[in-house]
């Protein structure tokens, strides 16, 4: 009797993948056709004063809602029981709901006498920016494997869950529904609370719940085989580059104009890294070449900071000297003179950080390449034979460490003379 059970329970499991995967390829096109629909409406709707970057923005979000559901589906049905695939669906679904947003957000006066419609939709609005943010703050808890480190990491998502709860909970029985400017105010039907959000307890408790789940992916990160630490490394990689935008934007937040709208458009473009990294992460496609990324995004983050500050300062102090000598406060040959200093100094320069960087973060493989070099030079001087197979051995044994290393040397002479 329970061999049969087991049977049929192996029987059904391919049927029901089957339907997992055409359920997430079906909610992905719904996505993508929402997506499509939302942005040919918005910009046939577009309004006179709307900057080109600002529909662009609007374009990027679209794009990256997208790229969430098409990743959370491709993992879906690679993996149909990992969380991560759904959790990037769940961020992707964003794109059927945003209209809602759009319309709150745009919304001069409600109405006189609000329908339940409306009510439902304003009650959704004000918490669904929930739907943008947990996702996201999930995603390391669970990354790769879509579950936990260890059973003593399940209270942190019991925590993410409880805060959601909380805040959906309060909204739907708060007494006030109110704009993001507070310019109007709509009356809760069903709300009965008197006391006002707990604003500060909670804020602590997601910002404890958000470095936990950090902590969880570090900790991961130490006990997992190389494989997985590969792929943790492409999500660090990922989240790394989105601090670095979202530090910019947030800098800029308060500027006005096109500045501030490309801030938007930058940080749309960070978020899209997350979906590519994870998949490139759980699909294994080119996995370990996060590496040679991470060190070519480090060599050349540093060079074109360096190149810039020499650049302004070569123009500032020319500008300066060209002025005494010649009278002239804006010569163009100051900007001539400084373009040839940063040509002459890229190559050198580049070559000089790559190898500070691969000293101080690559060493393993720093001093790989240096005894290969080395090794290189023996060959082209070493006539000995035995000496010269002395030197390859030792040079494997110490660039890759194996348990055994022989050498084979293939006779080119005949054998029977």
């Amino acid at each position: 009797m329970i061999d049969d059970m087991n049977t049929e329970s192996q029987h059904n499991a391919p049927e029901k993948r089957r339907w997992v995967t055409i359920l997430a390829w079906v909610w992905c096109g719904f996505v993508i056709l929402a997506a499509v629909a939302v942005g040919l409406s918005a910009l046939l709707n577009r309004p006179v004063e709307e900057s080109v970057l600002d529909t662009l923005a609007n374009a990027t979000t679209l794009a990256g809602f997208v790229a969430f559901a098409i990743t959370g589906a491709l993992v879906i049905s690679r993996q149909p029981r990992n969380v991560v695939g759904w959790l990037l669906m769940i961020e992707g679904s964003l794109a059927i709901i945003w209209p809602v947003d759009l319309y709150f957000n745009n919304l001069v006066q409600p109405p006189a006498n609000p329908s339940l419609l409306f009510i439902t939709g304003l009650w959704f609005w004000g918490w669904l920016w929930l739907w943008l943010i947990f996702p996201i703050l999930f995603l390391p808890l669970y990354f790769p494997t879509g579950s936990p480190p260890s059973l003593r990491w399940r209270w942190v998502s019991v925590l993410g869950l409880g805060l959601c709860a909380f805040f959906i909970l309060y909204v739907s029985f708060s007494p006030n529904w109110e704009s993001q400017d507070g310019t109007w105010t709509v009356a809760n039907p069903v709300g009965f609370l008197q006391f006002e959000f707990p604003l500060a307890p909670w804020v602590i408790l997601l910002l404890s719940f958000a470095a936990l789940s950090v902590a969880s992916l570090l900790v991961r990160f130490r006990r997992a085989q190389p494989v997985e630490r590969e792929q943790i490394k492409w999500l660090l990689y990922a989240a790394g580059l989105f601090f670095v935008i979202y530090s910019i934007t947030f800098v800029t937040s308060n500027a006005a104009g096109p500045v501030a709208d490309l801030g938007g458009v930058l940080l749309f473009l960070g978020m899209l890294t997350f979906p590519v990294a994870i998949a490139i992460s759980i699909l294994r496609y080119r996995l370990y070449d996060i590496d040679v990324i991470i060190r070519k995004t480090l060599v050349y983050a540093m060079l074109t900071a360096l190149l810039a500050l020499v650049y302004f300062g070569a123009v500032v102090l020319l500008q300066q000297l060209f002025g005494a000598v010649t009278g002239v406060e804006q010569s163009p040959l100051a900007i001539v003179v400084s373009t040839l200093v940063i040509a002459a100094l890229f190559t050198p320069l580049r070559r000089r950080i790559q190898d500070w960087i691969d000293r101080r973060f690559f060493r393993k493989k720093y001093d790989a390449q240096q005894v290969l070099a080395r090794f290189a030079l023996t060959a082209r001087d070493e006539t000995d034979l035995d000496a010269l197979t002395a030197e390859l051995v030792r040079v494997v044994q110490e660039t890759m460490q194996p348990e055994h290393v022989s050498v084979w040397l293939r006779s080119t002479g005949d054998q029977s003379k």
